[in-house]
């Protein structure tokens, strides 16, 4: 079985737990997120993902009872920040996050992506999950 949580050092000394389940997505219209990004911009893949991390910190809350989304004490910025405060953990978060949301790892999703043949029907427009591959190679 694979592990869904992960603690991430947000601030100095301020733990938070995050869960990824599908459940996170249902945060994102309430939040104004689309998690759609342009692929040929590494930084906006990049920044979709803090976006997921602030969704799957927002599902553990919810989820393990500690308030409902209105009492969350930690903004979107929050995670924005931790994001380019920590360029390396914060790549091996994503990788973590690939992992638990889609049971393959980035390596196993860019050969999924790769060996595709149909067209895409938003030219240019893919769901981040799609292209994390990419952003590990970069940032390695």
């Amino acid at each position: 079985m694979r592990s869904l949580r992960r603690q991430i050092e947000l601030k100095e000394g301020v733990i938070v737990e995050t869960l990824f389940t599908p459940h996170l997505f249902s945060f994102k219209e309430e939040k104004g997120l689309s998690l759609e990004t342009d692929t040929a911009n590494l930084q906006t893949v990049i920044e979709a993902y803090a976006d997921i991390y602030y969704l799957a910190a927002l599902n553990a809350w919810v989820l393990d009872g500690k308030g409902t989304s209105e009492d969350f004490p930690y903004t979107r910025g929050d995670f924005h920040e931790y994001m380019a405060a920590n360029p390396q953990p914060f790549a091996k978060d994503v990788d973590f996050a690939v992992r638990a949301l889609t049971g393959k790892t980035p390596k196993q999703l860019a050969e999924d992506k790769a060996a595709e043949t149909k067209p895409e029907a938003e030219p240019g427009k893919k769901k981040v999950l799609h292209w994390i591959g990419r952003l590990l190679k970069r940032s390695s």
